[in-house]
């Protein structure tokens, strides 16, 4: 635990030393109030209660692009400054290394986001705010960027290039975000169509984001984003494992 606690430090230390952590949260504060403001105006001109929803959708389609600036110098950046070969041979394993880096990114998703409650705490204050929804609704915002987080950084241990690792989380996010409009194109006369078809509506995650921020926690959802996280967590270690053996 000392050993992983030792390389979060080192990596939250490289987000805030760089300004790159304040433009990012500077930006999501802007968008987020200007879309606050939007939604409290309305509700208030149709008197009807305030929802988050609309703000977390919108937040959560910002992640596409916020995901790729986070995570595409995790492991490409180790590549390209050589120091890769310094903390493989250091008494670590991959798992460590992988792990220490994901609960780093998650640290500063929280950081994120942790401003944003503001908004909530000021409509409960002045206004009737639902909270089951609006706590759901953040737990569903938190795993939709963390299985962005995990796909950039298996994306990040193949690269050798912070562009092109941000580059291709990019287009991986949001081909997968695509993936259910997709799914209306294949047709579904044979069962490898049908299949298929399923498949491409299986993905999507706002599929299951929606269930959040109607107030609803069910099974399906996280199974879906937790097995996400999983499966790109372990290809990031097998690709770690697999450059100690090259």
């Amino acid at each position: 635990m000392r050993t992983i606690g030792a390389l979060i430090r080192k990596e939250l230390g490289v987000y805030f030393v760089s300004p790159m952590a304040y433009i990012i949260l500077t930006c999501l504060m802007l968008v987020f109030g200007l879309i606050f403001s939007s939604e409290a105006g309305d509700a208030a001109d149709f008197g009807r209660p305030f929802s988050f929803g609309g703000l977390f959708w919108v937040t959560a389609n910002l992640m596409v692009i916020v995901v790729p600036l986070v995570t595409m110098r995790l492991i490409a950046e180790e590549k390209n400054r050589g120091t890769i070969e310094t903390l493989m041979t250091a008494p670590v394993t991959e798992f460590q290394v992988v792990l220490a880096k994901y609960v780093a990114t998650l640290i500063f998703l929280l950081y994120l986001l942790l401003p944003t409650a503001a908004h909530a705490i000021l409509v409960s204050k002045y206004g009737t705010l639902d909270v089951t929804e609006t706590l759901t609704g953040y737990l569903g915002l938190f795993l939709i960027s963390s299985s962005f987080l995990a796909i950039g950084l298996f994306v990040s241990s193949l690269c050798s290039s912070q562009v092109t690792a941000g580059v291709i989380t990019l287009i991986v996010t949001f081909l997968l975000l695509l993936s259910s409009r997709f799914a209306p194109q294949i047709t579904d006369r044979t069962p490898l169509g049908r299949t298929t078809r399923s498949v491409f509506e299986a993905l999507d995650p706002f599929r299951y984001f929606g269930d959040f921020i109607r107030g609803i926690i069910d099974t399906r959802p996280l199974v879906y984003f937790l097995s996400l996280i999983v499966f790109f967590l372990f290809l990031s270690v097998r690709a770690l494992e697999a450059r100690r053996w090259r």
